[in-house]
Formats: structure tokens, sequence, C-alpha cells
């Protein structure tokens, strides 16, 4: 536990786990820290500040009440401060469960493939939509639970769909690489919209009532709008995209692939979602064991072979 001097000014980092009303000038906050210390913080009495979610404290120890407190003079949340993505991603592994990626690397990918993009509309829609929440699509999950539901877990699941998307590319030549990069870019997109926050999230009223599926449909059709291509042949492809990708009715989608495309962004949606959640379950057990149900896996138990790898 760090030893605070009364007068000395300390600046870090820390997440909210706790707010504490006061009739004073100033408030009390219980913070975890980067190395998992607890502290308290005061902070002015009219200062906004939400549960679970990471500030950078600028902060100077004072006696409150017999007792040393961190009183701060500036407060400011992660998502407002300017930061690399190597020290986004420093931060994120040490307050949340985050996605097994390196953020870097996996910006450049998408970036990439967005870029390679030819189709001027497609491009256009793509990038127009990125942009606008560029930010959060790199720190929202892919859903509350079953897969991909940690932190950056949204961008986790487009980047490996786009690397098993490389295959089919090759074998079936037919395909339009530009709505396959495209498609699997937009086709949860509406989850930023869907979710509350990146941080234990839940679903918004509108989440629940319109859904992801729904929202991201009207995103393309407003974004291709906003641009002039609102009555393209592009536009329409990437909505009929995004509302058969989960292919059956009750999954949300209100149409079945119509185009060679959507069908493979179906595909791929439901390979990658399925057999991430069963490696990570592989994980967790040892050779010649078998995991518990798996919620997507229709609650069938795998069994792991001694020909699996560590």
């Amino acid at each position: 536990m760090m030893n605070f001097e009364v007068g000395q000014k300390y600046d870090f980092y820390g997440k909210v786990d706790q707010v504490n009303p006061s009739t004073y000038d100033t408030f009390a906050l219980n913070i975890t820290s980067e190395i998992g210390e607890s502290l308290i913080v005061r902070v002015p009495s009219n200062t906004k500040i939400l549960l679970n979610k990471i500030y950078y404290f600028e902060t100077e120890a004072i006696v409150f009440k017999e007792k040393i407190h961190l009183q701060a003079s500036h407060v400011s949340l992660l998502g407002d401060r300017k930061l690399p993505d190597d020290e986004k991603e420093r931060l994120m592994r040490a307050f949340y469960h985050y996605a097994p990626i390196n953020l870097a690397t996996v910006r450049k990918a998408l970036e990439t493939k967005m870029h390679a993009i030819e189709n001027q509309i497609v491009r256009e829609i793509t990038w127009k939509v990125y942009e606008r929440f560029e930010d959060d699509f790199y720190l929202f999950p892919a859903a509350t639970k079953f897969h991909h539901a940690y932190i950056s877990g949204l961008a986790y699941h487009t980047y490996s769909m786009l690397q098993l998307a490389e295959g089919f590319l090759k074998v079936y030549p037919f395909l339009s690489p530009d709505l396959i990069y495209a498609g699997v870019f937009l086709h949860d997109i509406g989850k930023i919209l869907e979710f509350d926050t990146y941080e234990g999230s839940e679903y918004t009223i509108r989440g629940r009532l319109i859904g992801h599926i729904t929202m991201g449909v009207n995103l393309i059709h407003e974004t291709a709008k906003e641009l002039g291509y609102a009555d393209s042949e592009e536009a329409m492809l990437l909505e009929h995209i995004m509302l058969s990708h989960h292919y059956y009715g009750n999954y949300g989608s209100p149409k079945k692939p119509n185009i060679a495309e959507a069908l493979i962004i179906h595909f791929l949606d439901n390979i990658d979602s399925k057999v991430c959640v069963l490696g990570e379950e592989l994980d967790m057990i040892n050779q010649e064991e078998s995991t518990g149900p798996i919620g997507v896996l229709d609650r069938e138990r795998y069994y792991k072979h001694s020909l699996s790898k560590e």
C-alpha cells in the first residue's frame, strides 16, 4: 500500500468502485488503482462520476477527519483522453477482462481491409460509419454473454471473421471482396448502440426493443442517405447483409440471406461466435476431460482429447 504524504501530489488512473454521497463540498470515491490498491479520492460535489469507469485523477494528499485522503483537482474520463493504442490497451488489461488481441495490430488490419474496398459507394459508407464509432468500436464487447463478452470483444470478433473470410475469397472467386469486408465490419456495429457501455454491458431499452440488427440497418440507410447513396444498389446490399446475418427470425433476422456474400457472412459469424467460445472452454480443462455444457453449442459437452494442443 502506498504511503501518502500530506501536501504531495499524486496522479494516477483508477476505476470507480463506489460513490459515497456527502453533504460536504466534496464527496468520496472508492477507487481501485492499476496495481490493485484500494484508494479513497475526494472530488468536488459538482463532479459527474460513473461507476465502473476508468478516470485519470490529479490529486493532492490532505487530512480529512484525521485521515489522509486524496483530493482531486482534476478528473478526466479515460474515453476523453487521447492515448496511443498500446497505452489504452495496457489500462484496459489492468482493470477489465480484455480480448486476447493487440489493439494496434487489430486496428491496422481492419483499416487495411477497409482501404482495400474498391467500390466507392461501399467504401464511403463503411468509412463514414467507422469514423463515427471508431473509439467505441475498439472498446465494446460483441455480446453481454455467450461470445466475445469482454472489452474489445467486438473488434476481436470482427478481426477473426476477416481472417476467416480470406479463405472463402480464395476458394470462391465469385464472391465480392468489397461486400465481404464491408459486411463483416458492419454486421455487429449496432452493438455499440444496443449496449449501454463497454464495461459490464447491459442492454439499453432501445437495444432490447429494437436490437442491433435493426439499428444497424437504420445506421447504414442514414449514412447512405447522408452521402447521397440512399437509392444505390450497394446500400441495399449492405442493408440486406445486416438484416440476414443471423439467418433465423427467432434470432433477430427478418430475412434469410439471398445473396452469396450475406450467406458467407452468416457462416463466418456463426463459426467464430461458436468456435471461439469452444476454444475458451477447452483452455480451462485438461486433456482427457470434458467441458461443461456450452450454451452456444446446444449445451453439448466437448471432449479434450490427447491430440489437442495445450
